[in-house]
């Protein structure tokens, strides 16, 4: 099969699934009956976001020359990114520390700090323990726990698309499993719009199976860019709510 998607091109997907799903928060908020067709689509596409992201985390651990550089980077983007994502997400109530773990770049911090212990032992239990641990700790970030066990699954399949699709369809299985039961308790439309979301998250593997291996269009400034992009479009976004809605 001819791959026709490099890193590059999966790093526009993600963004922009991650804009156009931090839009529908802001544009349906209420959740209303008026906008849910609009929230159920923009969750869908957000759903391709994490699991590329998560993809190409592992591939930058099994090929970057620096991993301590790798890891600094997403710190810093983690901290520059709190307080924008709190305001995305929880205008209404009062900043806490259990925000400070709240985006995306928290859970792929875990996440490769994980791969970095998982791969030094070969201890069974340990490695069990670890993989525990570091999921632990995202329970309050974005993707919760589910976002480390993806990156996990990810690096002990890796280069094997088979298997991936296999895990992440048992995932997408157990979160629309989760929130049926929700909606049984809470029939509001934006239920029906979270669980229809969920195939969004087994449909972005068509997309990871076109995955060529290659890096793509990669200046310094793209690769910057990319990082930027996060915290950036989350203000802007928090200042059309702010003067426009």
């Amino acid at each position: 099969m001819n791959k026709k998607l490099n890193a590059f091109h999966l790093k526009i997907i993600a963004v922009t699934a991650m804009a156009v799903n931090h839009a529908g928060i802001i544009f349906s908020w209420s959740h209303s009956t008026n906008t849910i067709g609009f929230f159920a689509i923009s969750e869908f596409v957000g759903r391709f976001t994490f699991p590329i992201m998560a993809y190409l985390l592992v591939e930058g651990f099994h090929y970057t020359k620096n991993v301590r550089k790798y890891c600094m980077r997403l710190i810093l983007f983690w901290l520059v990114s709190i307080y924008p994502f709190y305001l995305l997400h929880n205008p209404t109530y009062a900043f806490s520390i259990t925000d400070m773990p709240n985006n995306i770049f928290f859970t792929l911090l875990m996440g490769l700090l994980m791969l970095i212990v998982y791969s030094r032992t070969s201890n069974k239990v340990m490695r069990v323990l670890t993989v525990l641990l570091f999921s632990i700790l995202t329970i309050l970030s974005d993707w919760s726990i589910i976002g480390v066990l993806i990156i996990w699954s990810f690096y002990i399949n890796h280069n094997q698309i088979g298997k991936k699709r296999t895990m992440i369809g048992t995932f997408m299985l157990f979160e629309t499993i989760s929130l049926v039961g929700l909606f049984m308790n809470n029939a509001a439309p934006s239920w029906i719009a979270e669980a229809f979301s969920q195939f969004g998250f087994l449909a972005v593997l068509f997309l990871l199976v076109q995955y060529n291996g290659e890096r793509g269009y990669s200046p310094k400034w793209v690769k910057w860019g990319f990082y930027w992009f996060y915290p950036i479009h989350l203000v802007v976004l928090e200042l059309v709510r702010y003067f426009f809605l």
